[in-house]
């Protein structure tokens, strides 16, 4: 979670192997008067973690429907692309906005309006997609999927930048906590509730007193709450969460989308980072 300008400086403490002494560093941190963005954090990397949940409850879903094939599966594993493809638009993430709605809302509040549409036009034709008793219809939950995929991790890219800013200098650490935990909770959230909730068999053994059938829950339902939530939520923040102009700042840089990207490259051929990159590729192999 760093921005262009970080990237920058720590690009050239690598190059000339220089330690910088952060006069922020001795300071301790202190969540006083910052307690509100705090759970504005946890708030936003919950509500990331939802869709994140739900692609993975769809192939739990999938395998309980002996209509689906192994390619069907294999169709739907498309829509984690985003999450590894999410480098090729984050330099335009960071250097295109409108400077009046601010800097990370720009990106962030279409994003998330979209998603509770995409919630709610699945709410409409979930059942429909996704029967019980034939195939269901792959390619249109990908599409969906995917498109919604792709604007969480772009909600993702926004939501790391601006914990930078929401948060006082001596409690930026507290943003890491905030993305694991928050994640976390909504893919717990959006796990548990599409695939247990829903399930006939454990709303019968433990939530029901007599049985009954169905769940507790049906998708449908639990989409159009997702949907009006994110739209809900969204709406609170675009209109009272007010975003910091950096621009007053004196280490603001501000650079365009040849230089960001010129950046990304010059940080990708960093030996530090190409080890990353290598480790990353090779940690789920087994030997």
């Amino acid at each position: 979670m760093t921005t262009v300008s970080q990237f920058e400086a720590e690009l050239e403490n690598f190059t000339e192997g220089v330690v910088v002494d952060d006069s922020n560093s001795a300071e301790k941190p202190n969540l006083k008067g910052d307690w509100l963005n705090f759970f504005l954090l946890l708030l936003l990397y919950t509500m990331q973690g939802i869709p994140y949940g739900l692609a993975l409850a769809i192939p739990i879903l999938l395998q309980s429907n002996k209509n689906v094939s192994y390619k069907d599966q294999a169709i739907f594993s498309l829509v984690s692309w985003p999450d590894s493809l999410k480098l090729m638009w984050a330099p335009l993430v960071d250097a295109l906005y409108v400077q009046k709605m601010g800097r990370r809302k720009s990106w962030l509040i279409p994003a998330q309006y979209t998603i509770g549409a995409c919630f709610i036009y699945m709410a409409g034709n979930i059942d429909e997609w996704l029967p019980e008793t034939r195939r269901p219809d792959i390619t249109k939950l990908v599409t969906v999927f995917f498109i919604m995929k792709t604007l969480g991790t772009t909600q993702d890219i926004v939501v790391d930048g601006w914990a930078l800013t929401m948060l006082k200098k001596n409690n930026v650490g507290y943003a890491s906590t905030c993305n694991a935990t928050g994640l976390v909770m909504g893919w717990m959230i959006s796990y548990a509730f599409s695939v247990l909730m829903t399930s006939e068999d454990f709303g019968n053994k433990y939530l029901r007193i007599s049985p009954d059938m169905g769940g507790v829950f049906t998708m449908k339902s639990l989409f159009y709450v997702w949907g009006i939530l994110f739209i809900l939520i969204t709406t609170l923040i675009a209109i009272f969460k007010k975003e910091k102009d950096n621009r007053l700042e004196d280490d603001h840089v501000k650079l365009n989308i040849v230089q960001n990207y010129s950046l990304l490259w010059d940080i990708l051929k960093l030996p530090s980072i190409q080890l990353l990159v290598i480790a990353m590729l090779t940690s789920k192999v087994n030997i």
